[in-house]
């Protein structure tokens, strides 16, 4: 299940997220009143959620209220902007490395998934991420598990997913 959330959301100077962390998304208006109603609901559940707008529309505030309202609040929020990562280092940025993996793995290293684990991951403009990268994707989605470069077997990860982009998926499609 994918949640859609499309919306004008502009962040506040001053917004704190102590309290409560819908604050920080500013406005009054009934499109506002209703993405704070759908991030209350989609908080409850364990669904991965996709956020497009435009950018500077707020997606990544809108996943950081989301996080922040769920269960799983406590645990980590892992951010990362999927166009910024080369292509050739993406397996081992998402998965982790194993100490000998390839020439220069001298130790292990953790991925993203393994770095949210208990906590929610965020992918920013996860339209930029090429096909073969979104099958491991969605392989590591539906199996909630993940085998880091070098292993030999899987680990499963417990990560709440929120992805976002700009693009108009279903047209890149």
């Amino acid at each position: 299940m994918r949640a859609l959330i499309k919306s004008a959301l502009r962040v506040s100077d001053q917004g704190s997220e102590e309290e409560n962390p819908l604050q920080s998304l500013i406005g009054d208006s009934p499109s506002m009143q209703q993405v704070r109603a759908m991030i209350e609901k989609l908080a409850r559940s364990q669904a991965p959620v996709y956020i497009s707008g435009e950018s500077g529309s707020g997606k990544e505030l809108a996943a950081r209220a989301l996080h922040a309202s769920s269960h799983r609040a406590q645990g980590p929020w892992v951010a990362v902007n999927c166009s910024a990562i080369p292509e050739t280092l993406l397996e081992a940025e998402f998965f982790g490395v194993r100490k000998g993996a390839y020439t220069g793995a001298t130790q292990d290293r953790t991925g993203f998934f393994q770095a949210a684990h208990g906590g929610t991951l965020f992918l920013d403009e996860i339209g930029d991420l090429p096909l073969a990268m979104q099958a491991k994707l969605l392989r590591a989605i539906q199996e909630r598990k993940i085998r880091p470069l070098g292993s030999d077997a899987e680990e499963a990860v417990d990560v709440r997913l929120v992805s976002a982009t700009h693009k108009d998926l279903a047209a890149e499609v």
